[in-house]
């Protein structure tokens, strides 16, 4: 049986400093220092956390990251939300772009990934129309796929 990694540096008062500075969004570069540790054994640690003997500090600072990021995330939206509704058209829009709920729709790229998508669906549908074999219009599905990324496996 391999014995336990002991983690000298490690303790509650460096998880509850990484939470904190993971909250404010700071990168791991930063929050190590901060925190009295080296970014090696930061990193370490989160991968030992992943793995499969993960110790009760290594599970303890995953999840001082994760939760510190999360609670930071929520409060940074809900002041965006905020100014939203008071009138801010600055942090409408923001919202509106950058929030997974409502990006593919109001994004400025959703347009675009929408013509995509019916351009892709258009050139499929002539494909199908055009009266080629079978093995020659699966060929020309799977070339439009590879280029667009656009899986399909409907090939008629």
């Amino acid at each position: 049986m391999k014995p336990a990694r002991r983690h000298y540096k490690l303790n509650d008062d460096v998880i509850k400093k990484v939470r904190f500075l993971a909250e404010y969004g700071a990168p791991l570069e930063h929050i190590a220092p901060a925190a009295g540790v080296s970014f090696p054994a930061l990193r370490m640690w989160l991968d030992n956390a992943k793995g499969p003997d993960p110790t009760r500090e290594e599970v303890a600072l995953l999840a001082a990251i994760n939760e510190g990021r999360s609670k930071g995330g929520m409060r940074l939206i809900s002041k965006v939300a905020e100014q939203a509704d008071e009138g801010d058209f600055k942090a409408a829009t923001w919202m509106l772009t950058h929030s997974p709920a409502f990006r593919d729709h109001y994004s400025d790229n959703a347009a675009v990934n929408r013509a995509r998508q019916e351009g892709i669906e258009a050139a499929l549908q002539a494909v199908a129309e055009s009266g080629l074999s079978p093995d020659q219009e699966r060929i020309v599905v799977l070339r439009i796929a590879a280029k667009t990324g656009h899986k399909t496996t409907d090939f008629n």
